[in-house]
């Protein structure tokens, strides 16, 4: 008994130092019983990014009629200045105006009534009236409220009606107004006619069609940057701008992120991104197209898919052969992907063998 107690002991014993060798020197572990693993190269954020766009101008108009009529002034072209209030462009509006003055007249008619049920009241002829009326109709007295008390309510209720008949009225001509209005498209800024629908006066139009009004004080290069490069951008981060038909290369400043994406034409979905140049005011002209050189704001970021970071700190890296768990400090997600702000080289490779990392758990111990 005793001896076998001994081989026992023995034997747990030596379970324990193999066990210490294994967690005190995992990579010699590694070494020993790794087979071939499946790795992908660090991909580091560049420290700038191209993104082509467009000159346009953050302050624009696009303006459209909210009626269907016959075109009937239009005054300006496209790159004419036009002044905020100016009109450029008209309805013909002859029904809109007789259906005004049908409103006015109609209007006065209830107003003429009304100011006639006042002045009856005033003098007493709407009571009389009222309690004449209700004399012939009511021969069985009054039990319940008193005949004056039936007298004023009537009254008062014939005066209200007029009241709201004249306000109805009034609502009438307001309408007929706005729809004046509405046959007029004014500009609500100053600056330049960029496009227009249509182009001579006498054709129908619709409320698709369209006038753009933008203000040239306003010029920005509007570049269109990729989701994935979106993160390392911000307010201020330098530019350089491309512009086709400008000789020399412009420098700015990213102004404005745009919050929402939107889809090019292309099919293409993209973060907006305004940039601001005194140079770009002076030498560029609106929807010149070219592309912006952006400064990102990532100093040695590193982006390897999320799910191969171990407990937030750890990465199984391929050194020569031979795996290694390297130390990392992790950052922001992005979608699969984690930034690695320390850790990796630009020469390093993961291992990005699913069946390596699972047999390897005890690591996180």
């Amino acid at each position: 008994m005793n001896r076998k107690r001994i081989v026992i002991v023995l034997g747990l014993v030596a379970l324990l130092i193999i066990a210490g060798v294994v967690v005190r020197n995992p990579v010699a572990y590694s070494k020993t019983n790794a087979g071939p693993t499946t790795t992908t190269s660090v991909q580091f954020v560049q420290s700038s990014i191209t993104a082509d766009g467009a000159v346009t101008a953050q302050d624009e108009a696009v303006l459209n009629f909210q009626l269907a009529g016959k075109l009937q002034y239009l005054p300006v072209k496209v790159g004419d200045k036009v002044y905020q209030g100016q009109t450029i462009a008209s309805l013909d509006s002859y029904a809109l105006r007789q259906e005004l003055q049908l409103a006015s007249n109609a209007y006065q008619l209830v107003k003429n009534g009304t100011d006639q049920t006042q002045e009856y009241k005033q003098a007493g002829i709407l009571e009389g009236q009222t309690r004449y009326a209700l004399d012939l109709s009511n021969k069985q007295g009054y039990a319940a409220v008193t005949e004056a008390t039936v007298v004023y309510d009537t009254v008062q209720r014939i005066v209200d009606d007029d009241l709201l008949a004249q306000n109805s009225a009034q609502i009438g001509v307001d309408l007929a107004k706005y729809a004046v209005t509405l046959a007029s498209l004014t500009s609500p800024i100053n600056g330049i006619i960029t496009y227009e629908d249509v182009t001579v006066p006498g054709v129908n139009i619709t409320p698709v069609t369209t006038f753009v009004v933008a203000d040239p004080a306003s010029m920005v290069f509007r570049a269109n940057v990729p989701l994935e490069n979106i993160y390392y951008i911000s307010v201020g981060s330098p530019v350089t701008l491309a512009i086709d038909g400008i000789a020399h290369k412009i420098t700015g400043t990213v102004v404005k992120i745009f919050p929402t994406k939107v889809t090019l034409k292309s099919g293409q979905a993209v973060y907006q991104v305004d940039v601001v140049s005194d140079e770009l005011k002076k030498l560029a002209k609106l929807d010149m197209t070219g592309s912006a050189i952006i400064s990102t704001n990532s100093d040695n970021v590193a982006l390897v898919p999320a799910w191969t970071v171990l407990g937030g700190k750890y990465v199984w890296v391929d050194n020569n052969g031979t795996p290694e768990l390297r130390t990392v400090t992790a950052g922001k997600i992005h979608g699969k992907e984690i930034e690695i702000t320390s850790g990796l080289s630009p020469n390093d490779n993961i291992i990005t063998d699913p069946k390596f990392i699972s047999t390897r758990k005890y690591l996180m111990l």
